[in-house]
């Protein structure tokens, strides 16, 4: 401070201005976030698998693919259809209730459709050059 400007002990002499932002309320309301009311969780999705849900997909779908290795396609469709026919008495009578049945039925029904397909178009592919 420069020595040639006097003191002044006047109270009028200083005087605050009000502050030029917001207020200390204003800015906790602001950074405050919202109370939202709470929900219940979400329900889980029907369509959710596991990895053994696939797993004994894929084995449905090698059985019905392999089993033209083990004997003519033609008869091994005929037998797992079979199979599947009977399996849909049971099915009519006795619903799977268990997530597990219902994996082991449709993946029965999916071996017998995937057999019937290699039964029809594996000899017409083994035909062509």
């Amino acid at each position: 401070m420069p020595d040639d400007l006097p003191l002044s002990t006047n109270a009028d002499d200083f005087t605050l201005r009000p502050p030029d932002g917001p207020g200390r309320e204003a800015i906790e309301r602001f950074l405050d976030p919202p109370k939202l009311p709470e929900e219940p969780p979400a329900k889980p999705s029907e369509y959710q698998f596991r990895l053994t849900d696939i797993l004994i997909v894929t084995a449905g779908v090698g059985l019905g693919l392999a089993g033209g290795s083990w004997m003519q396609r033609d008869i091994f469709a005929a037998i797992l259809g079979l199979v599947t026919l009977i399996g849909l008495m049971l099915v009519h009578v006795y619903p799977p209730e268990t997530r597990l049945g219902k994996l082991l039925w449709g993946t029965l029904v999916l071996a017998y459709l995937i057999s019937v397909v290699a039964a029809i178009f594996r000899p017409v592919a083994e035909q062509l050059p």
